[in-house]
């Protein structure tokens, strides 16, 4: 198949640095060139793709000549795209659904993927246009328009080759993320001292780490190690006994998660959101039924078999996986159209 994919251009589509959404795109891509499809990536130039490439702008949101308005930016990229839709077979949109109106314009069929929680506006793109095939990243995801469902629910996958397993532990457990309140750092580290563990905190610092968070760090018991990328993100959840994600709000997917078990390290999380469809309670993690059930789900988490966590995050989550659901969507859309 001749496979067109949409990129957001907050960042250029690459291996390394770049935003989540590019990250999916650039796996994407490359899986699906492996599997023998013909990809071709739209995006911000600058980016490092393993198919083909198409600049649809000079740089990312008000770099090197783009336009400062960083929605401006990507309908430009999308518009772009739309126009070379006669030469694919399938033209698949990661830009934030604002792909939909611009379907009946498009000369391929579409696909069309949102990468984050639908909020209002997106909620009623899909009610304006409700024969769009929208694939979901989680069950969670479109629960609040089961008269819409997505037409696939497409789990997001991660690279395998980054993330080495690890067998043997160091003697910490940790937390990975932005420090905001809905991600529940407090209770991370709450849970740690009660239970007399180590915890490790990474992420970029921000007002509300100097506020809230900083005071309780005291470089012992409870240390903050800064951004991690690469390597170092690597040897932290290999490292860890166990990864705290207490989050306090739903989301629809959360790919540290998975970035965690893929280094055989187990997830500590709440019930909530798309937890239950990536944590499999008792195999790859525990889940938590409440606020004082955390701790107790910690210790539980700390006996489970690392290989097995490996093993089922490498079936369930790896980018071939994931790829390969995508080429069985885009091949029954293609049949029906032809």
């Amino acid at each position: 198949m001749r496979i067109a994919q949409i990129a957001t251009v907050d960042t250029p589509v690459r291996r390394e640095h770049s935003g989540s959404i590019e990250q999916i795109v650039w796996l994407l891509d490359r899986e699906l060139t492996r599997l023998g499809h013909e990809v071709t990536v739209f995006g911000a130039a600058g980016s490092e793709v393993t198919g083909h490439f198409v600049a649809t702008l000079p740089g990312s949101y008000a770099e090197a000549g783009a336009p400062e308005d960083w929605r401006l930016c990507e309908m430009i990229n999308l518009a772009r795209a739309i126009e070379c839709a006669g030469d694919f077979d399938i033209v698949h949109s990661h830009a934030y659904l604002w792909s939909l109106p611009l379907e009946a314009l498009c000369e391929a069929p579409m696909v069309h993927t949102l990468h984050v929680h639908p909020y209002d506006d997106f909620l009623r793109l899909r009610e304006m246009w409700p024969k769009a095939r929208v694939t979901a990243i989680s069950a969670f995801q479109w629960h609040e328009t089961p008269h819409l469902p997505p037409r696939a629910i497409i789990h997001h996958g991660i690279d395998v080759e980054q993330f080495t397993f690890r067998a043997n532990p160091e003697d910490y457990i940790c937390y990975l993320g932005r420090f905001i309140p809905d991600k529940g750092v407090l209770t991370a580290i709450s849970s740690a001292r009660s239970l007399g563990l180590r915890l490790l905190l990474a992420g970029p610092r921000n007002e509300y780490y100097d506020a809230c968070i900083a005071p309780e760090v005291d470089g012992r018991n409870v240390e903050y190690i800064g951004v991690v990328t690469g390597r170092e993100r690597d040897q932290l959840l290999g490292g860890a006994r166990a990864l705290l994600y207490p989050i306090q709000a739903p989301e629809p997917f959360g790919l540290v998660q998975v970035e965690a078990m893929m280094c055989g390290t187990p997830v500590v999380a709440p019930r909530i959101g798309a937890v239950p469809e990536i944590v499999e309670n008792g195999v790859t993690g525990c889940i938590a039924e409440g606020a004082t059930d955390f701790s107790e789900q910690i210790l539980s988490a700390l006996t489970l078999d690392r290989a097995r966590i490996r093993a089922v995050a490498e079936e369930r989550f790896s980018a071939v996986h994931m790829a390969r659901e995508y080429a069985v969507l885009y091949a029954s859309i293609v049949e029906a159209k032809a």
